[in-house]
């Protein structure tokens, strides 16, 4: 068993269409003397003869026939799959599972999408929210996930998206507005509002908690718009990315302050897995993002 290759089914099918040694080994690129060698070693180790030769023309045999059909459809799907793969990396056709931690991506994503669908017509789009971008990548549950400075892993590769900063939201008429910037234990006395639980609040969880710091109170609000309203209801404090509050500045009565004096810069990025090969639609999805959020200044100021 397993003496079979696709350079014999090939040539069996060249052999059987043409009915001619001569004109089969043309149509394969090799020389008559090396098909007829081929076809006698295969003969061989099959042990039974695959065409009756006569003067003007090779006929298959009943086995031959059966053996013609199996290659017809082997070859017939291989052709296929290697033009699906063909029209895969090209951005003819494929999927795009794109993960976001980027809480408001939904604001930039329809003009996003809508540059990349005109480019990539076929390739079908899905887009989720982000936990564990580690995990998720792995698992093939995205091919990229937006993320904010990935943690450097050899298995990782990223691709730097636009820069931004972590800002605390505040009432425009909180006491802490009257100064230029938010202190790391002005924190001790606020109520944090969060659209995640206390568990899964990277900020508190990274920052303030190994810092001993401990908000006053801890609200949890699930939308991050709902969280907007809040604030400027005056309910408490929340943290932000920049660009993701900017519009909602200028509607509503809450003001935006750096954290210490320093500031806390972000980089958003496209992450994807280094085993899995990036197609040439995700890396352009990815230069897409980074294109339009680099020529729409006033997101990131």
């Amino acid at each position: 068993m397993g003496q079979l290759e696709i350079k014999h089914l090939k040539m069996i099918t060249s052999i059987a269409r043409t009915g001619n040694m001569t004109k089969a080994a043309q149509h394969l690129f090799v020389s008559q003397s090396a098909l007829s060698q081929q076809l006698k070693d295969i003969e061989g180790k099959l042990n039974t003869n695959l065409f009756y030769r006569t003067h003007k023309k090779m006929i298959l045999t009943p086995i031959g026939k059966k053996l013609l059909k199996t290659a017809s459809d082997i070859i017939e799907k291989l052709e296929d799959t290697e033009l699906e793969i063909a029209r895969t990396i090209s951005g003819e056709t494929g999927e795009l599972k794109v993960g976001t931690q980027c809480i408001f991506c939904y604001k930039w994503l329809p003009q996003v999408l809508a540059v990349f669908q005109e480019k990539y017509p076929n390739i079908e789009f899905e887009i989720g929210t982000s936990v564990d971008y580690i995990r998720e990548l792995e698992s093939k549950t995205f091919d990229l996930v937006v993320t904010v400075n990935v943690e450097v892993q050899d298995h990782f590769q990223s691709y730097p998206l636009f820069q931004d900063q972590m800002i605390c939201l505040l009432p425009d008429t909180h006491p802490l507005t009257v100064r230029s910037y938010v202190r790391w234990e002005d924190f001790h006395d606020v109520c944090l509002i969060s659209h995640t639980d206390k568990n899964n609040n990277r900020f508190y969880q990274q920052i303030l908690k190994p810092k001993g710091i401990e908000p006053k109170r801890f609200m949890t609000v699930g939308q991050p718009q709902a969280s907007i309203e809040m604030v400027a209801s005056g309910f408490g404090i929340s943290i932000f990315p920049r660009w993701a509050v900017q519009n909602s500045l200028k509607t509503y009565k809450i003001a935006a302050m750096p954290i210490t004096r320093k500031g806390i810069p972000l980089t958003w990025s496209a992450t994807f897995l280094k085993t899995h090969e990036v197609l040439v639609y995700q890396k352009e999805f990815a230069s897409i993002v980074s294109k339009m959020n680099l020529t729409n200044s006033e997101i990131l100021n």
